[in-house]
């Protein structure tokens, strides 16, 4: 007769990699909000100034 021996297999290494490269991500973020990194505003704002137009009536 076979031995009825079990195998018991991981599934391996990348749940902890991405586990881990989750971690860091939210770290690098959580610094960046704090040093204020996302409120600074990069727009450029533009005014054009035109001179007003009077009609004048009859």
């Amino acid at each position: 007769m076979a031995d009825p021996n079990v195998v018991v297999v991981n599934g391996g290494k990348a749940g902890w990699f991405l586990a881990g490269a989750l971690a860091i991500a939210a770290l690098i973020g959580g610094y960046l909000y704090y040093d204020g990194y996302f409120d600074q505003q990069k727009s450029i704002e533009l005014k054009i100034d035109v001179p007003k137009l009077e009609l004048e009536g009859k």
